[in-house]
Parts: structure tokens; sequence; C-alpha cells
């Protein structure tokens, strides 16, 4: 299993549990690779090329397939061809952070105070194209602030950057920060989805303050393209077993994630969608594909 990300957080750690249950149910190790980089390209490209005997899979999030497409004009991998979805295994929600001294406690107070002073607030995100950028952007654009962002190699990054005091803002995962959270060391402004988190109920969501742009993050499984269906419908089977054991489900509800287990052509349907939904938001945030990542 390639994953073009850093080991350790959220997804990390619910990848490890997943591969390892299905690893057993299966009979075979299953073994998880970080393979880091250039906004998640080096890890892809090397699943892109890898045998289509099911062997050797990935796992990643809506940057690699839904937004580098619309980023970069020059790919290691073609986002329509080289992939063979299996299962989109969850939905990951997100949440705006700040840190406890910040005198506001909601994404109006927060534009209300980056205007009275310029230049004040700087949040924290994974460079162009990351969530926590498109979200920036987004508040900055519509909602008329003027926040600095400043780039970091991986939320691990972050988190301490917040807690530090170099960056007041970010946009990550639940996951990453609800002890942080319960702990008062972070203050959430809002969370993304549709509706409440259950794990932060008097948490309003983007929506409730009306600078939603509409983004959700998830996690999904991928083989080759090329990997026969009879491959693909047994792993579907398997992943969609391991998301309902009871180690997994306690990984689960730790990260605060929310299970999908759909079936191989409603998630290639989906990604579809995600995409066209990316490529609308980037075009009204005015960003333009750069020539490579």
């Amino acid at each position: 299993m390639i994953l073009p990300s850093p080991a350790g957080g959220v997804v990390d750690a619910l990848l490890r549990s997943v591969s390892q249950q299905v690893g057993e149910q299966m009979g075979q190790p299953f073994l998880v690779q970080n393979r880091p980089g250039g906004h998640s390209t080096i890890g892809m490209a090397l699943c892109a090329k890898a045998a289509p005997d099911g062997y050797t899979l990935c796992s990643t999030s809506p940057d690699t397939l839904s937004y580098n497409p619309h980023l970069f004009s020059s790919l290691p991998y073609d986002p329509d061809r080289d992939f063979a979805p299996i299962i989109q295994l969850v939905k990951i929600h997100g949440v705006i952070v700040t840190t406890v001294e910040m005198p506001f406690g909601s994404i109006r107070e927060m534009i209300d105070f980056d205007r009275a002073k310029p230049g004040a607030l700087n949040w924290g995100t994974l460079g162009p194209g990351s969530m926590a950028q498109v979200f920036l952007s987004w508040i900055n654009s519509k909602g008329g602030a003027g926040i600095t962002p400043v780039p970091y190699k991986g939320v691990n990054q972050v988190i301490p950057a917040m807690l530090g005091g170099q960056v007041q803002l970010t946009y990550v995962g639940l996951g990453f920060v609800k002890a942080l959270i319960d702990a008062g060391k972070l203050k959430p402004l809002a969370v993304t989805g549709s509706r409440r988190s259950p794990v932060l109920p008097d948490v309003p969501t983007l929506g409730d303050q009306e600078i939603d742009p509409g983004l959700l993050s998830w996690l999904g499984v991928f083989a080759p393209a090329g990997t026969p269906k009879p491959i693909i419908d047994r792993l579907n089977a398997e992943f969609a077993r391991a998301l309902r054991t009871p180690g997994v489900q306690a990984v689960l509800r730790l990260q605060t994630l929310e299970p999908v287990s759909d079936t191989p052509a409603e998630f290639a349907e989906f990604l579809k969608l995600d995409r066209a939904n990316a490529g609308r938001i980037f075009k009204t945030l005015g960003i333009r594909p750069s020539d490579a990542p």
C-alpha cells in the first residue's frame, strides 16, 4: 500500500489499521509505504507504474486526483486513466482552529479582527492547492479578509507552529486536533460538512456561517489501471469488511472519521463529481495551473 503522504497522523493511522486487518483476512501481510513529496505526485506515480496484479495499491485523498489536475498542467500520472478505484474508505471532516489567545470565536469575528488589525493573522497551510490554503483563499476572497498563508511541509509541523505562536489559524482534519481542543489548547471556529460534527456539536459549520466552499476531504484506495475486475471486487469486499471490524471501528471513532464503504462504480462516479466541483472552486478563486509540481 503506497501512501503519498508522510508517516504519522490521521490518514496514516487509519491506513495501517485497515491494511493490517485486510492482510489478516486475506492471509497475506500488507506493507504500508509512505512516499511523500511533489504534492503527493511521487507516490501516485509509483502506483500508476506498478503491475496491475492486485499486489500494489495506493491510498490517497482529494489532493492527488481532484485538485492536482487543476493545479498543474503536467503530472507524472494521468488521473483519469492510470488508476482503478476500489473503495472510498472515509470522509474526513475538517475544522478551522485558532489559538486560545485569539479574542474571536467565529469566522465572522475572525474576519472583523483581521480587518481591524491587518497583517496580525497568519494561517498555516501545506502549500498551494492544499485544503488549508483553499479554505483560506475562499475566506479571504468571499469574506474580504487578508490573512497571510504560511506554508509547511505537513500537519505535524503546522500544529507545533500554532502552539508556539508562529501562526494563529489553520484548517486541519478534526482527528489531528480533537485532543488539543478537548484540552483547551486550541479553539474551534467552524467545521466542514453539511451538518455539525457529533463530537463538536456546539461548533457551527462553515455553511452555518455562510462562507462554505463546499469541499470535504476523503480517503480512498486505488489499484493501477488494468487490474482485473475480479481482483478489484475482491479487494472492495475485503476493505468493506475491514471497516466493520471492532479494531478499525475504534480507530474511526478515535480519529473522528466517517466510514463510507462504497462500490468501485460509486467511487468512480464520486471522483468525477469531486474533481468537477474542485475545478469550479479553483476557477472562482482565480487559481490557474502551474507547469509542474
